[in-house]
């Protein structure tokens, strides 16, 4: 609801006036004595009188300039006898004018007016905001584009020309098919960070409709894992797979959570370190707890994590595009579920995921 400010220095008028506007807006009056210069409550409109443009114009205009670029408006109400007497201080602060006595119709008409200009001014702020927020988005991916994708690209452009060189008839076909593994793998890193950006860019995840289905989590995270660990070439251990459990998730998205988890617990952690991935359950819910002995989260950075883009302080040189938290945070909201993170730096980190295990709606 919009909110009008009274300053109207005559008490019947003020409370008529109140009245009046309260039946389709928020109205504050204070006192006309009072010092407006300590007034903390927002509005969207204030409509005051002679007296009082006189009396305030030095706060008026303080208010004006400091909602700028946002239109704050102001609307005088005003004998004609008494314009002559405000005019010095009418159009640095004045967006209408009304003569007494006043005719409710014209009133009401030029309220709305104004609190539509106000409301547009607000939504061209957003828009400008969301404008920028897409600006730093490109800017990001460029950043991205030069680290994240340049450096496996050069890396499969050296197999290739090995390959395709003549000294390549010496290798041994063993090693040709390393070779043509690592490219392999390399071209998969590249498609998974274009994945992602796709994903959050074009607000693809935020549209997407869950889509539950009966999985046996057992069997579907040691496959996840054989997956992880064939691109990763580190070992996770898969706790809790003595138990039979089966519930109603959608997979893709189950997917992209446990993925980015176990890849970023694998990234920050030292090589042939222990990584950890645990089923719980319970008769509503299924828990899966990723946990490592990396290098581990500041509290600081774990305030920001989900944010795109965002990478934690301590990440040095070790590569990543911070996309994968904020996909693994946006893919646990659409099962209505629950995402945590616990971490000590230099000591490792324990991320758990909460999901409703007969969430079945689309």
């Amino acid at each position: 609801m919009c909110k009008i400010l009274l300053l109207l220095e005559h008490k019947e008028n003020r409370r008529l006036l109140s009245e009046w506007l309260k039946t389709r807006y928020e109205v504050f009056s204070p006192d006309f004595d009072d010092e407006l210069s300590s007034l903390q409550q927002s509005f969207d409109l204030c409509i005051l009188g002679g007296r009082a443009l006189d009396r305030y114009s030095h706060w008026l205009q303080t208010t004006k300039k400091a909602q700028e670029p946002l239109f704050l408006p102001f609307l005088l109400v005003t004998y004609r006898r008494d314009v002559g007497m405000v005019t010095r201080h009418l159009w640095q602060t004045i967006d209408e004018l009304i003569i007494t006595p006043v005719e409710k119709v014209e009133l009401q008409a030029r309220v709305e007016m104004l609190l539509q200009r106000r409301q547009l001014s607000l939504e061209l702020k957003i828009a400008n905001k969301n404008l920028q927020e897409i600006n730093e988005i490109k800017t990001r991916f460029i950043s991205i584009a030069s680290h994240e994708i340049r450096n496996p690209l050069h890396t499969i452009s050296a197999f290739a020309q090995i390959l395709l060189h003549r000294s390549s008839e010496k290798l041994t076909e063993e090693k040709k098919q390393e070779f043509y593994e690592k490219i392999k793998i390399y071209v998969k890193k590249i498609t998974d960070i274009l994945d992602d950006i796709l994903l959050l860019s074009i607000g693809e995840l935020g549209k997407q409709k869950i889509n539950p289905a009966s999985i046996n989590l057992t069997k579907f995270c040691q496959q996840l894992i054989e997956e992880v660990e064939l691109i990763n070439n580190n070992k996770v251990n898969l706790l809790g797979k003595d138990k039979y459990i089966n519930a109603w998730i959608d997979e893709k998205l189950l997917r992209h959570i446990l993925t980015n988890l176990l890849t970023n617990a694998i990234k920050y952690s030292p090589k042939d370190s222990p990584i950890d991935l645990e089923l719980i359950s319970n008769e509503s819910e299924v828990i899966f707890q990723i946990k490592d002995q990396g290098i581990g989260i500041t509290s600081e950075d774990q305030q920001h994590l989900f944010e795109s883009f965002y990478r934690a302080s301590n990440v040095g040189n070790i590569p990543g595009s911070g996309l994968g938290l904020a996909i693994a945070k946006q893919c646990v909201d659409l099962h209505q579920g629950k995402i945590a993170v616990k971490s000590e730096v230099g000591v490792g980190t324990t991320f758990t995921v909460t999901l409703p295990i007969g969430n079945t709606q689309s």
